[in-house]
């Protein structure tokens, strides 16, 4: 096929196929998949695809774009296509045609994809077809006699609707004037979830604070017991208790006598330091092996209840 100085495709080229001749070219496809009789079977129908390009383009700048969808479309239709049903190729390809481009309509109809599921893409095509054609004969228009006639759910039907009547705007645009240093709307949008200023300052401050205390803590502690504590409760990978016993030379549960012995001192210890903040016990599904956890979510947003330290709760 000729391709022309402008790199459009020559339809005058594209001639059609009769019906045995496809039929013969496609029987033969099926056993060979030669490439030189897939492109006859192609090229013979690409006018189809032009004119369902036009048919279905929204503007004409979407005509390229529509006319290499139905491109796609025909060349799925050639993959899945069985001649011995007795169905001539142009009829079957037709539809996989006007699927590839409805579908392309649809993703690219706004910045965000309208359709998302399989009820709304059929609303997508049918919700103001069925509204208009209620409004010419005067009945009355409401979403519960849109979601019947189109049997679909009342809760899509108004989702539909608002995504239609609905834009789009980007948070990057400013929010009053033009200007470059203007506030954007993504400067107006704040995270509920987010701790306010006040609160962030105060759990830095305790962080610092219980990380000091664990510090003087774990300078008063001498032989077994420091290294339980830097290499069992100070870490984020702990080393094992079996490891432990063996550098001790006692068995594993004496090493997990060990253990608990230490983190019962510890939490007297923090206790009498820093008073109300480790008062309640924790849930049993809250404890961990280590303390790592509770160092961490220092620094996160505190709940109002007094702080538990986790892993030390008995």
């Amino acid at each position: 096929m000729r391709v022309t100085s402008t790199n459009h495709f020559d339809l005058r080229r594209c001639v059609p196929m009769s019906r045995e001749e496809e039929h013969r070219c496609a029987l033969e496809y099926v056993k060979t998949k030669a490439p030189v009789l897939a492109e006859r079977l192609i090229v013979a129908n690409m006018r189809m695809v032009v004119a369902q390009a036009h048919h279905h383009c929204r503007a004409e700048g979407d005509l390229r774009d529509m006319v290499q969808e139905g491109n796609r479309g025909l060349l799925r239709a050639l993959e899945t296509y069985d001649p011995t049903r007795g169905l001539k190729f142009c009829t079957y390809a037709v539809w996989w045609i006007r699927a590839y481009m409805l579908k392309f309509t649809m993703d690219n109809w706004r910045l965000v994809k309208v359709g998302t599921t399989q009820a709304q893409r059929k609303l997508f095509f049918s919700l103001r077809k069925e509204r208009d054609r209620l409004e010419r004969t005067g009945a009355e228009v409401d979403t519960r006699v849109l979601a019947s006639r189109l049997r679909v759910d009342e809760s899509d039907v108004v989702a539909m609707l608002e995504r239609f009547a609905g834009g789009e705007m980007s948070l990057d645009a400013p929010a009053r004037s033009q200007s470059a240093d203007a506030p954007t709307l993504g400067d107006s949008l704040s995270d509920v979830s987010a701790p306010g200023p006040d609160r962030r300052v105060e759990d830095a401050e305790f962080s610092q604070l219980l990380h000091a205390k664990l510090e003087l803590f774990g300078a008063s502690l001498r032989g077994r017991d420091a290294q339980i504590f830097r290499q069992r409760l100070l870490t984020d990978e702990p080393m094992k208790l079996a490891a432990l016993a063996s550098r001790f030379g006692v068995s594993r549960e004496r090493t997990r006598q060990l253990e608990q012995r230490l983190k019962l001192r510890l939490r007297h210890y923090l206790q009498q330091e820093l008073g109300d903040a480790c008062g309640s016990p924790a849930p049993a599904e809250r404890r961990h092996s280590t303390i790592a956890p509770a160092l961490a979510n220092c620094a996160a947003a505190r709940p109002e209840r007094p702080i538990v330290l986790q892993g030390f709760a008995q």
